[in-house]
């Protein structure tokens, strides 16, 4: 912008010419294309990321955890050591930013999990319906389901028609989906089971 004052200074010191005359539209072009030049170079960024560092997942887990105000030296480690990076920051991303959950606690039970996204799916419909400060319990029945989403929904569904706290609705669920084994009994009740059958004696041969 400068350079265009300083031109426009000259070419107005200069002696007067007609309207219409040759170096007066030469002097108005030359004006409005030192103003486009201008403005192109306003609108390039001075360090452009490389394509390849856009499309890198280690690159978009650092950036994202440094955003959080997560240390240089964790954000290394666990981006580092995770398996899909992209997961691990999304899941601290939408757990800190729609909680109150703490990064560096989010962080720690996105490690945990092989699903990160489903767990933060988990907190963030939970705590959309929960009290303030129940963040961190919800956190830890979520860490600790096998199958966050579903845990989730029954957790939401039990509560939207009937009558229960986040932490009762909670415990029913994660004791109910997360059982290991059949949870119907092998047995009838009220009938004993027979009686083992006992081998024959070897009785001598007469």
């Amino acid at each position: 912008m400068m350079m265009i004052r300083k031109i426009r200074s000259r070419l107005g010191t200069s002696a007067p010419t007609h309207p219409d005359s040759p170096a007066q539209r030469w002097r108005k072009g030359g004006l409005l294309g030192l103003s486009l030049v201008a403005l192109t170079v306003g609108l390039i960024p001075l360090n452009p990321a490389p394509a390849s560092a856009r499309n890198n997942d280690y690159n978009r887990c650092a950036a994202e955890l440094l955003d959080r105000q997560l240390s240089p030296e964790t954000v290394a480690l666990a981006c580092a050591s995770a398996l899909r990076p992209e997961e691990l920051s999304e899941c601290v991303v939408e757990i800190n930013s729609r909680t109150d959950i703490l990064a560096e606690d989010a962080l720690t039970r996105c490690q945990q999990v092989r699903r990160p996204l489903e767990l933060a799916t988990c907190v963030v419909e939970i705590s959309d319906g929960s009290t303030e400060g129940e963040a961190p319990l919800i956190l830890d029945f979520c860490r600790r389901s096998l199958l966050p989403a579903e845990f989730s929904e029954c957790v939401v569904g039990l509560q939207n028609q009937i009558d229960l706290v986040t932490s009762q609705a909670m415990s029913v669920c994660i004791d109910t989906r997360d059982r290991v084994g059949s949870p119907l009994p092998n047995f009838i009740p009220g009938r004993e089971p027979p009686a083992p059958t006992r081998p024959s004696p070897n009785l001598p041969s007469t």
